[in-house]
């Protein structure tokens, strides 16, 4: 049974009217919307207006944003979870279907001074892995590593095979990390690697599908649901 729209909004008591000369205009919000901001927020809301309705619309997004802001920081710890092999062939047994190729090209800044002042500790043996150009290089690695994954992931990919990596510089001395290899969908992927290994990759993939949906609730596609 639906909502009787009476002359009032019946959250706020506010009178829904379509304004005049001398009076804003306070509209009712549509059912889809009012059972959007009932699913995100947990709440049964009888009914919402403009008076009522925008600060709880407002607050869904932001509780859809912190929930995707979430799942991102547990894909970024976890990014290491996600099958990747070096090797391009493999076992006869494994069946596997071929994605496509999938990139990643990451440049990382640094000046002459910071190339001088690493050279010379590289010289001492005294390389520091958590300063200077290793530091940078190395998380150029781990943004290069998720761009690829979230590439793979995008395709439907379980794994990538064929990883391969090489290291450059620009002009300007700023170091270059290029990474790529093929994105595969491996339905047999327990007998490449370790059942707890498949369990987390298994798990990075729900992060990853539950990021798709929260941004496509974000984007409006989920008012649509509700009209269905």
């Amino acid at each position: 049974m639906g909502v009787v729209m009476n002359d009032v909004c019946l959250n706020c008591n506010a009178t829904i009217t379509p304004g005049s000369t001398f009076k804003l205009p306070n509209p009712r919000k549509s059912p889809e919307t009012v059972a959007y901001v009932n699913f995100i927020h947990e709440a049964n809301y009888p009914d919402l207006c403009e008076k009522c309705g925008p600060g709880l619309i407002q607050d869904a997004y932001i509780i859809i944003d912190r929930k995707i802001s979430e799942q991102l920081e547990m894909i970024q710890a976890r990014i290491v979870d996600y099958p990747m092999f070096t090797m391009s062939w493999l076992p006869a047994s494994i069946d596997v279907r071929f994605k496509g190729m999938i990139t990643a090209n990451v440049t990382v800044g640094t000046g002459f001074f910071s190339e001088f002042s690493q050279g010379f500790s590289d010289f001492t043996g005294a390389v520091n892995v958590k300063s200077g150009m290793s530091h940078k290089v190395n998380k150029g690695e781990a943004a290069a590593r998720s761009i690829l994954v979230e590439k793979a992931m995008a395709l439907g990919a379980n794994c990538i095979i064929g990883v391969d990596i090489d290291y450059g510089t620009t002009a300007n001395h700023a170091a270059t990390i290029n990474m790529q290899g093929t994105a595969a969908l491996v339905s047999n992927l327990e007998a490449l690697v370790h059942i707890d290994e498949l369990a987390k990759a298994h798990e990075l993939q729900q992060a990853y599908d539950r990021v798709a949906e929260l941004r496509r609730w974000s984007a409006g596609q989920i008012l649509a649901t509700f009209a269905a």
